[in-house]
């Protein structure tokens, strides 16, 4: 059995990410709806950034250290998870990072087929 420590760690990491999630779909469907203006830029460079995350996460030998750093800071919080459960969560954020952007329709920034980006 998971002590309630554990359990709590566990809800509030998963509570984190469904809340980071909601935001970044509320940021690329504002993006998606806004004129061009200050709002728009500052949103953009926020999803420039998940983007270069996604980019990044998709480079297998980039997910592979991230994930021997997470595995890392948490054995030396005593806190023992999967890599294969960490990959999983990463590859998981890559794909709904990649479904908000078209759902939202909104560029692949560091993609090829923007030409301005």
């Amino acid at each position: 059995m998971i002590p309630t420590s554990d359990l709590q760690i566990i809800y509030a990491a998963f509570g984190i990410l469904l809340a980071a999630n909601v935001l970044a779909m509320g940021l690329f469907v504002l993006f998606a709806k806004l004129r061009d203006g200050r709002l728009k830029e500052s949103i953009r460079s926020i999803i420039f950034e998940l983007d270069r995350f996604a980019d990044s996460m998709e480079n297998k030998d980039k997910q592979r250290f991230a994930i021997q750093q997470i595995s890392d800071i948490l054995r030396w919080r005593k806190f023992m998870i999967p890599e294969a459960l960490i990959g999983w969560a990463i590859d998981t954020e890559v794909a709904v990072i990649r479904k908000m952007q078209k759902a939202a329709n909104t560029p692949n920034i560091h993609g090829e087929d923007n030409i301005n980006g």
